[in-house]
């Protein structure tokens, strides 16, 4: 569909120019390249967390760590530009500061996450890839 306008642009001139559909040709393998590319990066995202979730299977996480740890995985760094604060662990867990806070050192210590660079209040967090 985000092609549409370039499909009936190339159909369109090709029509129009007799036989030769040599540039509808170009446009539609340049097209299945960018299909292709798109779906081989969407199986990487579904391969890594899986591979993720199986690491931290055995990890005893609760309702809201993997509430979280879903988002993040899901949103990716975009989602979470600076990394994962207490604040948004807070708000999207719907607990406490001082449970956000504790939440966040429990997922530290089973390594579903790690801690960015900086510290004290303004820590920050993102997902530990397993390898």
């Amino acid at each position: 569909m985000e092609k549409r306008k370039g499909y009936y642009d190339i159909l369109e001139s090709t029509q129009k120019g007799g036989l030769d559909v040599t540039e509808w040709m170009q446009w539609f393998l340049e097209t299945l390249k960018h299909t292709l590319e798109a779906a081989l990066d969407r199986i990487d995202v579904v391969l890594k967390k899986a591979r993720f979730w199986q690491a931290h299977a055995q990890d005893g996480l609760n309702a809201p760590h993997t509430k979280v740890l879903n988002r993040l995985l899901d949103d990716g760094p975009e989602g979470f530009e600076g990394g994962l604060s207490a604040a948004k662990y807070k708000d999207l867990a719907k607990v406490s500061k001082a449970t956000a806070t504790r939440h966040l050192q429990e997922l530290l210590d089973k390594g579903c996450i790690v801690k960015l660079a900086g510290g004290g209040r303004s820590a920050r967090y993102e997902i530990n890839w397993p390898e």
